[in-house]
């Protein structure tokens, strides 16, 4: 069965001078099952995605993107990361696909990043009769431009972060968990070891005062 979910990308950043559309979510993928995402995109716009798998099983999944003439343009096999960037040569939809078929019963949680930049930039009227305006705008426009593409790739960073903090959670409570389940065992065990040497030696003592006794009969 193929789940399909159409994400159309619509957060821009810097209206006034950039053009730039870009997400980041959190997806469960069930096991024996594949989740698709779509894109609209124009000719000459690029397309980054970063993808991580966060939960489940060998934190592995298998990763395909197609074009819009259904080319395949991108693709991991069972890997945990995942970071392809490719430019738009026809415009149409882009399709996005996560599978986790090859498990049988194993889910599997992933975070992506999609980023798409058209590479556009809006005019200024006053910029056409004024070029010193119009030098200073560009130089503006790639400032801005720079400071962006820092602030995507530090929140990129700090969710990846955060993915993999609650993963070493995750691991730190479940082997929590199995110490104190492993020490309750050996306590019980070792209670019941004294218990059978108290009661041998008991019986020992027994027996040896029956034996005095029936030996001086």
């Amino acid at each position: 069965m193929l789940v399909q979910l159409k994400a159309f990308l619509t957060l821009s950043l810097f209206p006034l001078f950039l053009s730039t559309r870009e997400t980041a979510l959190t997806f469960h993928v069930p096991a024996r099952r594949e989740q698709c995402f779509y894109e609209d995109v124009r000719k000459a716009e690029q397309i980054e995605i970063d993808f991580q798998v966060v939960d489940g099983g060998d934190l592995d999944i298998d990763f395909a993107a197609f074009d819009s003439q259904m080319t395949r343009v991108a693709s991991n096999k069972r890997e945990q990361y995942g970071a392809h960037t490719f430019d738009v040569a026809v415009s149409g939809v882009y399709k996005l696909c996560f599978s986790n078929k090859f498990s049988k019963v194993t889910a599997k949680t992933v975070f992506m990043d999609v980023y798409v930049d058209d590479g556009n930039y809006e005019p200024d009227e006053d910029a056409v009769a004024d070029a010193q305006l119009e030098s200073s705008m560009k130089l503006l426009n790639r400032q801005v431009d720079n400071i962006k593409n820092f602030l995507f790739k530090a929140q990129v960073s700090l969710q990846l972060a955060k993915a993999q903090r609650n993963k070493d959670q995750k691991i730190q409570i479940s082997n929590s968990e199995r110490v104190d389940r492993w020490s309750m065992v050996n306590c019980i065990f070792m209670m019941l070891m004294a218990a059978i040497q108290v009661h041998l030696l008991k019986k020992m003592f027994k027996e040896d005062k029956r034996a005095k006794r029936q030996a001086k009969i």
